[in-house]
């Protein structure tokens, strides 16, 4: 599967690995906020469970003595199952404001009224517990509220300092028109405020492991990569540039790299033990051959002038021509050429003011934006070569630029009769002519091709030939922006 936007093997592993990493923490911490809440929901419905066992014991307690001396007991309810209660019993029911309610209030209130039901059984009757403000808390009477109290009446108890917290209240009625009013705070008061989620310790935690992981594995990643960063980098060069210093590779990183620079460097060295053995048997038959060929005409010339002498001597032209083409074959291979920024606007340009001289008139379309770097001379043969043939065989030529980020392409357009489909391939083979006004006659030696696309592959391009609809030949020129 392609992983969008990633492409060399670098970014891939760095993506992956990073990608687990992410998704390990996002899982565990979702496991952890798992449990946290759990835990937080035991300890909610502990406490309603107190809480509720306190407010029926109070009920109890208060319902367990005459009316008369309810007024007696009310103090002993302050401190009543360790929590510290507000106990009044009042002639209406007090109106109470709650707070906006959560889940977590939800929950609570639910476990509470169900272990309550469970305490007090059929004596539970229109009882309504909710939470509250304490500073909105209105008690005794609907205009009277808690903090309107003196400080002894144990709203110090209700309303804590600097950060408030709801409270518990609850109201039932007890007969006679007497409502039994009961508030207080939970055994942890903050227990609805927590937020959901991790603290911001927590958090702080996880994104500095977090970043340590990322670090650790951005240098894993870069060791793993960097000897095939180097391979890649040897392996272009070898392709695109022999008079680089080529050098073996070091035999680092994993086994099975280890192996892999080897076998590059024993490729590489025969390569380029080809290519040197190569050179030398090409300048041997260039000597060889001009030696001969010159005593040959040489010859010739001191004939007496006669059909059999021109014949002589055009067959010697004939073979110079020849031997002078397969040199220039052998050698456009090489390309022995420093590498330069080429700016490609200036050299079809240059190519433009040269045809013009020979009566050809080339239109040029697009602009490069920025320089290719290539070797210029090579480059400037291959254009060269299919311009030509576009001359010769269409007579109009068109050029057009095609730039982007990463391959340049050069559209060398005539309005000629164009090549069979069949021998579009065929006519980059050595010697290889067509028919009909691509004779030997015309002059060359069918090697302009050839050599084009020779120049072509040492650049790491590519060159194509096609026919265009109607009339006309294309050859397109790829060169990779490296």
């Amino acid at each position: 599967m392609r992983i969008i936007g990633t492409t060399s093997l670098y970014a891939r592993f760095l993506f992956l690995l990073l990608t687990g990493l992410l998704s390990a923490f996002l899982v565990s911490n979702y496991l952890w906020i798992y449990v946290l809440e759990a835990k937080k929901a035991d300890e909610g419905r502990g406490m309603a469970v107190d809480m509720a066992a306190s407010v029926g014991r109070a009920v109890e307690f208060i319902r367990a003595y005459p009316k008369e001396y309810r007024h007696i007991i009310l103090n002993q309810m302050r401190d009543i199952g360790g929590s510290r209660f507000l106990v009044s019993i009042n002639d209406e029911f007090i109106q109470v404001e709650p707070i906006e309610a959560t889940t977590i209030s939800d929950n609570f209130l639910n476990d509470f009224n169900q272990s309550i039901t469970a305490t007090l059984g059929q004596r539970l009757k229109d009882m309504q517990v909710t939470f509250a403000d304490p500073t909105q808390l209105r008690v005794y009477k609907n205009d009277i509220k808690l903090i309107d109290l003196p400080p002894r009446w144990a709203q110090n108890s209700l309303i804590r300092e600097p950060n408030v917290a709801p409270v518990l209240v609850a109201q039932m009625p007890l007969g006679g028109g007497e409502w039994l009013y009961l508030a207080g705070l939970l055994p942890d008061p903050y227990y609805l405020s927590d937020t959901r989620g991790l603290s911001n310790q927590q958090i702080l935690f996880l994104v500095i492991t977090l970043l340590i992981l990322v670090v650790l594995s951005w240098l894993l990643v870069r060791w793993l990569t960097l000897p095939l960063t180097n391979l890649s980098k040897a392996a272009r060069h070898l392709g695109t540039d022999i008079d680089y210093d080529l050098k073996p590779l070091m035999l680092a990183g994993s086994k099975e790299v280890r192996q892999t620079a080897a076998a590059f460097n024993f490729m590489q060295e025969r390569i380029l033990r080809f290519i040197e053995n190569r050179e030398r048997m090409f300048s041997a038959i260039s000597h060889d051959l001009k030696t001969p060929i010159t005593r040959l005409r040489l010859r010739a010339e001191l004939m007496e002038e006669s059909e059999t002498q021109h014949k002589m001597i055009k067959d010697l032209d004939e073979l110079e021509i020849m031997v002078k083409g397969a040199l220039d074959l052998g050698k456009s291979t090489d390309l022995h050429e420093t590498t330069h920024p080429i700016n490609i606007n200036q050299l079809v340009r240059t190519f433009k003011d040269e045809f013009k001289l020979m009566g050809a008139d080339l239109e040029i379309r697009g602009i490069v934006k920025r320089p290719y770097y290539g070797k210029p001379l090579a480059l400037k043969r291959c254009l060269s070569n299919l311009i030509n043939n576009g001359i010769f065989y269409g007579a109009d030529v068109g050029i057009d630029l095609v730039d982007s980020r990463h391959e340049l392409k050069i559209y060398i357009i005539d309005n000629g009769p164009g090549i069979p489909e069949k021998e579009l391939e065929k006519v980059f083979e050595p010697y290889v002519r067509l028919e009909g006004s691509r004779n030997r006659n015309t002059g060359g030696a069918g090697l302009g091709l050839s050599i084009a696309r020779n120049i072509v592959h040492g650049h790491g391009g590519q060159l194509r030939l096609r026919n265009r609809i109607g009339y006309g030949l294309e050859a397109a020129v790829i060169l990779p922006r490296i």
